[in-house]
């Protein structure tokens, strides 16, 4: 894919100088100043370096075992804070696998606010990138580029940029070194350094191609798509967390609302058949506040023997096929109708009912429809 370099050296509000070149080396759109408008006309089609000028950072080494990520991101700025001179809080620090040699890190020192402002202003209009690099990374080791009134120099004792006389003595002193000059040179060199007809900015994107510059924008400062697919990623989650919220909360709904209508069956299934015992009821209470309604004003003694005389019933009912038709209790005595299929069962029950220390007198006792119908008082 082809590159498009933006270099933010000439940034203002109206645009900056950019060119654009194909993978394969071969320069499309030259060098030169163009507005914000035709930047996005020019990287159609092509990915993004945004290329700053290293007199905006430092470049320092570290001699450090490497570290995860996290525990990098805490350590190193700390590591180098005698060799900053703003507060470490107040700058961003960059650094890769692919530029950690010899353990050592090399470390990318910026101001924060100048990486926020790039970001800013590019996104503002509308301009897509991924990556935001030096112009240093075009060099090789024991290098030396003459971009403008810049030098920048890739050496063992040095590594960064140097401009008026600091420039020309560096120069003097490293006459061993391999210097490239360009037509926007504007720093004198030796004679024997490398002459190239083209701008040092067209020299730079095509050595940015070739190697793998370090990208600025990594830790908080990310940008383009990976900040994209973190972004989608939070969003992912929050919309799975969201979709599984919902689903508990249908599902609690709908089993809430299928109790309701499990205890709304049982209801009417419950005042039909306690209108059966209590016709004149006009609501449906507990049928033992009923019952004892009914008791009225019998003394604890008589309730106490009600509810034995009930339970001892049950008892003696539990696991029979005998059904009850009729229950009364009048004068202490519990009158019960049951209807049997034959009088061996009805049998069974009365002496059950003795068996369970109750008094047991049979009042009635004939045939209906082939089955035994019988009527006993307990007491």
């Amino acid at each position: 894919m082809d590159k498009c370099f933006i270099f933010s050296k000439h940034l203002d509000d109206n645009g900056c100088v950019c060119l654009k070149i194909s993978d394969m080396g071969e320069l499309i759109a030259p060098p030169e100043f163009r507005n914000f408008l035709q930047i996005k006309e020019l990287q159609k089609e092509s990915s993004t370096i945004i290329v700053e000028t290293c007199t905006r950072a430092i470049l320092l080494d570290l001699a450090i075992p490497w570290l995860p990520e996290r525990k990098a991101r805490i350590a190193i700025p700390y590591a180098l804070e005698d060799k900053v001179t703003q507060p470490v809080e107040e700058l961003h620090f960059s650094f890769d696998k692919f530029h950690y040699q010899n353990n050592q890190y090399l470390v990318v020192v910026i101001d924060k606010q100048r990486i926020r402002k790039l970001i800013e202003v590019f996104d503002e209009h509308g301009i897509e990138f991924d990556t935001i690099t030096l112009d240093w990374f075009a060099l090789e080791s024991q290098e030396l580029v003459i971009s403008e009134s810049e030098l920048l120099i890739n050496n063992e004792d040095f590594k960064g940029v140097l401009s008026g006389d600091l420039a020309q003595t560096y120069l003097k002193n490293h006459p061993q070194h391999l210097t490239h000059i360009f037509q926007d040179s504007k720093i004198i060199a030796l004679s024997t350094a490398s002459q190239n007809e083209e701008h040092s900015y067209t020299w730079i994107g095509k050595r940015l191609i070739k190697s793998k510059p370090l990208n600025l924008c990594q830790g908080e400062m990310q940008h383009g798509k990976t900040t994209d697919w973190i972004k989608k990623g939070y969003q992912l989650v929050g919309g799975l967390c969201g979709i599984w919220l919902i689903s508990i909360l249908l599902v609690n709904w709908l089993s809430l609302h299928w109790l309701n209508k499990q205890i709304d069956e049982i209801d009417q299934q419950t005042a039909v058949i306690y209108r059966e015992f209590f016709p004149d009821a006009k609501q449906v209470i507990s049928p033992k506040f009923r019952i004892s309604q009914l008791l009225g004003g019998n003394t604890t003694e008589n309730q106490s023997r009600f509810w034995f005389i009930l339970n001892q019933l049950s008892k003696a009912m539990k696991d029979s096929d005998i059904t009850v038709e009729q229950l009364r209790y009048q004068n202490k005595i519990i009158s019960i109708t049951l209807v049997s299929s034959d009088f061996e069962s009805l049998q069974e029950i009365e002496n059950k009912l003795k068996q369970l220390q109750l008094k047991v007198k049979q009042t009635q006792a004939s045939t209906k429809d082939q089955q035994v119908v019988a009527t006993l008082e307990l007491t």
